[in-house]
């Protein structure tokens, strides 16, 4: 993101994967990295009220840990299998492994699903900082 309209500097946000805990993306904190050629100073950040996107079942707005799920669902087309299990399962049932389809988007019942759960084009890709939007999108019945 651009500090300002004018400006020729910007601040880039990249997710570390790591622990709960945090241990190795703290050690980055303070560090030099080169891209594009500059030197760029690693810094923290505040932690963004986001929604989860649950591993377990791909849908948002909770933790793996606390999934009610009884099966797992694959990122890439929604079907109960891992993604690691993806080619051989969905080759198997005679369906296309390259066919994408988003679970969030298919329950909210969007026309435009054709992409995994993980796709950053996935309208609740984009709206994961929103809870409201995200709330929205499954009402209570």
């Amino acid at each position: 993101m651009r500090t300002s309209a004018h400006s020729d500097t910007c601040v880039a946000w990249v997710d570390i994967c790591d622990s709960v805990v945090g241990t190795s993306a703290r050690s980055y904190i303070g560090k030099t990295i080169i891209i594009g050629g500059r030197n760029c100073q690693i810094r923290g950040a505040a932690p963004r009220p986001g929604s989860a996107l649950c591993t377990r079942c791909m849908r948002w707005g909770h933790h793996s840990s606390v999934c009610r799920s009884k099966g797992i669902r694959c990122p890439l087309c929604g079907l109960p299998h891992s993604e690691a299990a993806h080619q051989e399962y969905c080759a198997h049932s005679k369906r296309d492994p390259d066919t994408r389809s988003c679970v969030n988007c298919s329950v909210a019942g969007k026309t435009k699903r054709d992409h995994s759960a993980t796709d950053t084009s996935c309208p609740f890709w984009q709206n994961q900082f929103d809870r409201d939007w995200l709330r929205r999108q499954f009402p209570k019945k």
